[in-house]
């Protein structure tokens, strides 16, 4: 998402596609989210790939945990997790890492359960509300195109 000389957190025209990503997602449009994602990340490498990919298996997972597909999710939540633990910054791209990475782990729990026939607690979804203002106020900073 940014150079490697720009910084972790260095506002640059691919943000905008990381923007459109989690305005879908938060939107609750999840396939949607995952064709946006899936195009930057495939330009991506190092720990902004993770954090894509990421994102992408839980866009994914979502979907399928949408479809009553428990076991496909908690699969896909699984492995969510594992790129989310390659990425040892705290925050990268605006994205707090750390926080995400316990609401997927709360995610991958309940759909751990259902594939159980387990009664489960549905816990709260992630949320780029934050993620997203800071992103626009980089941009803003920038002098970049408001989008």
């Amino acid at each position: 998402m940014s150079g490697e000389g720009d910084g972790p957190d260095a506002p640059t025209e691919l943000d905008e596609r990381l923007l459109r990503g989690l305005d879908l997602f938060d939107a609750g449009e999840h396939f949607e989210a995952h064709e946006v994602l899936e195009d930057l990340w495939a330009g991506e490498v190092g720990a902004t790939r993770h954090l894509l990919q990421a994102l992408i298996q839980l866009t994914v997972a979502l979907h399928h945990r949408g479809n009553g597909n428990h076991g496909g999710t908690r699969t896909l939540l699984e492995r969510a997790l594992e790129h989310l633990a390659a990425v040892k910054a705290p925050t990268l791209c605006f994205v707090d890492v750390r926080r995400l990475e316990r609401e997927v782990a709360a995610l991958r729990e309940e759909a751990a359960a259902r594939t159980q026939g387990k009664e489960a607690v549905e816990p709260p979804f992630p949320s780029f509300a934050a993620t997203r203002e800071r992103i626009r106020a980089g941009r803003r900073a920038a002098g970049l195109p408001q989008i």
